[in-house]
């Protein structure tokens, strides 16, 4: 099942699953979106909400896994995976928000015991930043600190992803200090970054590689960086003049209004021509370091590939006995990200 299937990038998911000869189950709560969408692909549909235990049960009855890409996860992703573990159902998700990933790892002893598989982040955030902290961490052994940053060339942010940012408004950033996760704010690094294929000016954010590339790889302090206008960056400097604004809900509605109306996502030529760029660097404490950047397809359109990718994988994880909690690298090697289409190493130093 692919649930919230009529998002932005549900749509993108449902293509590709079609794409690859697969013949998912279309899910959300938008009736006339759903049903419109099963007339036009021929694919089965289930409308059903979040609301209540039942609901969610009733409408995964039958289902061996679902894919979840109805955001913002800090709202959604509690209630469908409370009832993966009750039947019995493989969950995956898109998500990359920290608190999302900190939740399913702390459910991972009871998803064994149910026997399915806890699989987050398999979109942009994390598939190709958990595969590039795998690769550094096996070239580098021992290695104590981690950058990972990425850059999306040519293309603009999506409906669903601005409304999760906007959950976050006002929040402080955060960095991986030692084997923890410690509020910082956001921006608080600065730096010209080598992509190879471009250099970008990069800040700090929060990115979801704080919790999962610790998880897979140990490493015990890791800072996460995106591409951003150096303005920008001496904006954030300010935001703590700004943050008890940002955190007022009747401030946050009014955001939330304006993106419904005004954003939806990339153009069909920006998903084609975009690029995505991720570049990251392992220290060990002896002073040895490592580099490797990825190229990648437009980070929308590479979430569609590496997350119907991986549910096209569960049947070999499975096979191998695999359950609980795991990230897209510690279950597929961190050299699954460039068997898939579009995606290559740029460089290893």
């Amino acid at each position: 099942m692919i649930y919230g299937a009529n998002g932005y990038t549900g749509r993108l998911v449902v293509a590709e699953a079609l794409r690859k000869g697969l013949q998912p189950v279309l899910a959300g709560r938008n009736r006339e979106q759903i049903l419109a969408m099963g007339l036009d692909t021929g694919l089965e549909t289930r409308v059903f909400g979040l609301e209540t235990p039942e609901q969610v049960d009733a409408g995964l009855q039958g289902m061996g896994a679902v894919l979840h890409c109805a955001g913002p996860f800090v709202h959604t992703y509690r209630p469908m995976v409370e009832a993966c573990l009750r039947l019995g159902v493989d969950y995956l998700d898109i998500t990359g928000e920290l608190a999302v990933l900190e939740g399913l790892h702390a459910l991972d002893a009871k998803a064994k015991e149910a026997g399915i598989l806890l699989l987050p982040g398999t979109g942009f955030d994390v598939v190709p930043t958990d595969c590039m902290a795998m690769k550094l961490a096996s070239e580098l052994p021992g290695s104590d600190r981690l950058i990972l940053a990425f850059v999306n060339r040519g293309s603009r942010v999506s409906h669903g992803t601005l409304r999760s940012m906007l959950t976050r408004l006002g929040d402080p950033g955060a960095e991986r200090v030692a084997g923890r996760l410690v509020a910082k704010p956001i921006g608080r690094l600065g730096t010209t970054i080598d992509f190879g294929l471009a250099q970008r000016f990069c800040m700090s954010i929060p990115w979801g590689d704080l919790f999962t590339a610790w998880t897979s790889t140990g490493i015990p302090n890791i800072v996460t960086m995106t591409a951003s206008r150096p303005w920008v960056h001496r904006l954030l400097r300010l935001q703590a003049l700004f943050n008890p604004l940002l955190q007022k809900p009747f401030f946050r509605r009014w955001l939330v209004r304006w993106v419904d109306r005004h954003v939806w996502g990339p153009s069909a030529s920006e998903l084609e021509q975009g690029q995505a760029l991720v570049y990251g660097k392992i220290s060990h404490p002896d002073g040895r370091v490592r580099e490797a950047r990825l190229v990648l397809p437009e980070c929308y359109r590479l979430t569609a590939i590496t997350s119907v990718g991986l549910v096209q994988q569960l049947g070999v994880l499975r096979e191998q006995g695999r359950s609980g909690w795991c990230t897209p690298a510690s279950a597929m090697g961190p050299e699954w990200v460039v068997s898939l289409e579009g995606c290559r190493w740029l460089e290893s130093v």
